[in-house]
């Protein structure tokens, strides 16, 4: 017979290891829980010490305000505070260390002792505590601050010991947690010391050097030198911080800080928001480099979702994620617009180099950002030379004329014969009708095409290499979406004959699902016959392209994204499709005014430094960086 348990009241330091599982996973939860605390006190300068990863020491040293003996004593039984008093204070958090203090959860894992005195009293207190037991209390001379030392941590609960990593591992989560702490709180000096010696130490300071120092520890150390600094404010909600280059993405997440109110946070809309504002200047799998700040009204969220405060929970999750989106793409787009290749000199020449922006910031950073202007900052485009046309892969040249010919008048107008070849050459390229390095166009001049595929130019600082098809993409790619933005369809030009497309009783029925939806992307094509469609008008910015891979294409696109709903949830990833077919191939021979002038839209391009699919359009190679790879510096 089994016997009916009976409810019990459980011991208080049994209570207290439970409550310590919910806080205290691991020594880097201990510094956590201690330093947000010492920085709610006010602490100018904050020192973190480890022994063996934390396991047989942590201590954590400030210059706060300190502890009464009275105050002392109340911190360390369960659920004492003193940052809430009423049930409304609990939605208005305004400091770090609420979710029911730490301080009893650490002591009963662990052999802790708590050192604190005030700027008035004449003298410091510590307690000395063992598993949650006081054993010891009494007075000694110290500076006005706390000073929390952890022993032996879980030495009464073996099962969570067991589960502890390596000392490396614990060493470097701990690291990573003071690095977050010292990027949100610039006014504080952060030291941190492993096994005796010390691993960094971070001054307090906003100005430039200490900034840098500050981004290069935690986000690389060539962060400062390839970043925007951004802000944005509206209805009282603040976004501001750094944005990496394009170029800097990586494999995960893990490069991209969040930060609510000070509090570093793991969320999915503000990642959802800040990769979609990344979406067409990085590959899709990429994510990008980061530090993003949100300051709010603390009435609009709820920091105790989880017990390490490592979530929140947004009022307006909605509302948060366009500010994000709409603060990070227009930070994005106004610093491409000014567009540069003076980069200056970069520590390694086999970098991919991002031209489109300059190499270090062009001010000097503060914190916060909306303290000074923001870097993301708009130059005059380069003048245009008006011997040079739109570049248009529909422009003849020297080659075979490819593809088919299409009415290039509008539609009322008479077309003309299909597939009939344009023999026109254009008259040899003068010296005088390319522009001199002196009208210093950003990309330079064009010294020559290579392997069909890359432009070669010439500025007053290097070099640069363009890839053309991936630089006409993204022109075609930002003319398509400006039709889009606006909410008309792209201007389409009739064939003179139609394109019959023949296709198996599946693509039929695809097509079939998706014909109106391309018709508003300017594909029109009807039925003709069973298992065919005549394509009788395409837009005309694609130029000479493959009907029946667009049209297969995109209608493989819209099945995989939802048809109506496509245009607007996955609008970027079709026109991205559209522009990748309309763009000059690569392996076709350009002449000079049209590689001339296919540079001269890239600088006016927005997003230029990459193609619709993350890569780069085009690399600056400075001098300083060229005579480094022949040795002569």
């Amino acid at each position: 017979m089994t016997l009916r348990p009976e409810i019990q009241i459980l011991p208080e330091i049994l209570a207290n290891q439970i409550a310590a599982g919910e806080v205290v996973e691991r020594p880097a939860s201990v510094v956590k829980e201690l330093v947000e605390n010492s920085i709610d006190a006010g602490a100018t300068r904050i020192e973190v010490e480890i022994d063996q990863g934390g396991k047989r020491l942590i201590k954590v040293s400030d210059n706060g305000h300190g502890m009464s003996a009275a105050d002392a004593a109340l911190a360390l039984l369960r659920h004492a505070t003193s940052k809430i008093s009423r049930v409304e204070d609990l939605f208005n958090i305004r400091t770090l260390g609420f979710r029911g203090e730490a301080l009893p959860s650490i002591a009963s894992v662990s052999h802790m002792d708590l050192e604190t005195r005030t700027q008035d009293a004449p003298e410091g207190i510590r307690i000395r505590t063992h598993g949650g037991k006081n054993i010891e209390t009494s007075s000694l001379v110290m500076a006005p601050g706390t000073r929390i030392i952890v022993r032996n941590l879980f030495f009464n609960t073996p099962a969570r010991l067991k589960f502890l990593r390596s000392e490396k591992t614990e060493s470097n989560n701990v690291s990573d947690y003071v690095e977050k702490f010292a990027l949100a709180h610039p006014h504080i000096a952060f030291r941190m010391l492993m096994n005796g010696r010390e691993f960094f130490h971070i001054r307090e300071g906003e100005d430039e050097r200490a900034t840098r120092q500050r981004l290069n520890r935690i986000m690389g150390a060539d962060f400062s030198d390839n970043c925007i600094q951004y802000e944005g404010e509206q209805e009282g909600i603040q976004v501001y911080g750094w944005l990496g280059r394009p170029h800097l993405h990586r494999a995960n997440g893990l490069a991209m800080y969040f930060f609510v109110n000070g509090r570093h946070v793991r969320d999915k809309v503000m990642q959802h928001a800040a990769r979609e504002a990344y979406r067409d200047t990085i590959p899709r799998d990429r994510f990008p480099t980061m530090a993003l700040f949100l300051d709010l009204d603390p009435a609009d969220l709820d920091v105790n979702v989880h017990p390490t405060k490592q979530e929140v929970r947004f009022h307006n999750s909605n509302h948060i994620h366009s500010i994000i989106r709409r603060t990070l793409g227009k930070a994005l787009e106004e610093f491409q617009a000014g567009f540069s290749t003076y980069p200056g000199t970069r520590p390694d020449p086999s970098l991919v180099i991002d031209a489109t922006l300059p190499a270090s910031i062009s001010k000097p950073i503060h914190w916060p950002p909306h303290q000074t202007e923001t870097a993301a900052h708009t130059h005059s485009p380069a003048p245009r030379d008006p011997s040079f046309g739109e570049f248009s892969p529909l422009k003849p040249s020297n080659s075979v004329a490819e593809g088919r010919t299409r009415a290039h008048l509008p539609t009322t107008a008479k077309p003309v014969q299909k597939n009939l070849p344009e023999k026109t050459n254009p008259p040899p390229q003068s010296q005088k009708t390319l522009p001199s390095l002196e009208e210093s166009f950003p990309l330079g001049t064009v010294l020559a095409q290579l392997h069909g595929t890359y432009i070669l130019a010439q500025t007053p600082e290097g070099m640069v290499l363009v890839d053309q098809h991936a630089a006409h993409e993204r022109i075609v790619y930002e003319k398509l979406k400006e039709y889009f933005v606006s909410g008309n369809a792209p201007e389409r030009q009739m064939l003179l004959i139609p394109d019959v497309l023949q296709v198996s009783p599946t693509e039929t029925q695809t097509i079939k699902r998706h014909i109106k939806t391309m018709e508003k992307l300017g594909i029109l094509l009807d039925p003709f016959g069973e298992n065919a469609f005549a394509v009788r008008e395409l837009p005309a910015i694609l130029g000479n392209i493959s009907a029946r891979n667009l049209v297969m294409d995109i209608a493989q696109d819209l099945e995989r994204f939802g048809d109506s709903e496509a245009l607007d949830a996955r609008r970027d990833e079709i026109l991205t499709t559209m522009a990748c077919h309309g763009s000059v191939r690569a392996n076709r021979r350009l002449q000079p005014e049209e590689m001339n002038a296919l540079l001269r839209q890239i600088e006016t391009t927005m997003r230029s430094g990459q193609c619709g699919h993350g890569r780069p359009t085009h690399i600056l190679l400075t001098l300083p960086e060229i005579e480094k790879l022949f040795g002569r510096r």
